[in-house]
C-alpha cells in the first residue's frame, strides 16, 4: 500500500490491514446481504482472484472482537497452508469438553485435526462450519460424501478445489 492509499484509508476511517506479500490469506469487512450487515471475512487470494472463505458470524465468545478473531484465524490458516491446506471440519477438544471446535486438517498433520478456533459453549460445531463456511461456499454445496459426492449433510469442507497450484503442492 502507497502513502496515497494509506492516507485514503485513514481519512475514510477504513482499518489498515497489512499483508506480507508471500500471505494469501487476510481479512475484509464484507457486506452480508443476508445479514443486512458488513461481516468480517477471512479472504484467499489464489493468485487470480481473491475470495471469501470464512465469515465471522458466530458467536465465539472469550472477549474477541470479530475483527480480532479474524486475524487471528487468518494467521492459523496461513501457517496450516505451509503445511498442506486439506479439510476444515470440528471435533470434540479434551481442553475444552463442553466446547467444540473447527479444525483444519493438513497434509502433514495426518489424522490430527489442528485448531483454527474454539466455538462457544453450546455451538453446534456442524451449524458453526455451515455458517463460517457459506461465503467460501457461495450459496453452494461443497461438503464431500465418504462416496466422493457432494453433500449438505457432511462434517468437512475440502478445499483443494479452492487453492493455488502451489498450495495444492504444499505440505508433501
Amino acid at each position: 500500500m502507497d502513502a496515497v492509499g494509506l492516507g485514503i484509508n485513514i481519512v475514510q476511517g477504513l482499518p489498515t490491514v497489512f499483508v506480507k506479500k508471500t500471505d494469501r490469506f487476510s481479512c475484509e469487512e464484507r457486506p452480508d446481504t443476508e445479514r443486512g450487515e458488513f461481516v468480517w471475512t477471512v479472504m484467499y487470494d489464489n493468485g487470480k482472484k481473491k475470495q471469501p472463505w470464512l465469515g465471522m458470524v458466530i458467536p465465539m465468545g472469550g472477549g474477541w472482537t470479530p475483527e480480532k478473531r479474524c486475524q487471528e484465524i487468518e494467521k492459523r490458516l496461513e501457517n496450516f497452508r505451509q503445511d498442506g491446506l486439506v479439510s476444515i471440519t470440528y471435533r470434540s477438544d479434551p481442553n475444552t469438553p463442553q466446547q467444540q471446535v473447527l479444525c483444519v486438517k493438513t497434509k502433514l498433520s495426518g489424522d490430527a485435526c489442528p485448531l483454527l478456533m474454539t466455538l462457544d459453549v453450546g455451538t453446534d460445531g456442524y451449524q458453526a462450519l455451515r455458517d463460517t463456511t457459506k461465503a467460501l461456499r457461495n450459496g453452494e454445496s461443497f461438503y464431500q460424501s465418504a462416496n466422493s459426492d457432494f453433500s449438505g449433510e457432511s462434517r468437512v469442507v475440502y478445499l483443494e478445489t479452492f487453492l493455488a497450484e502451489e498450495d495444492k503442492l504444499a505440505g508433501e
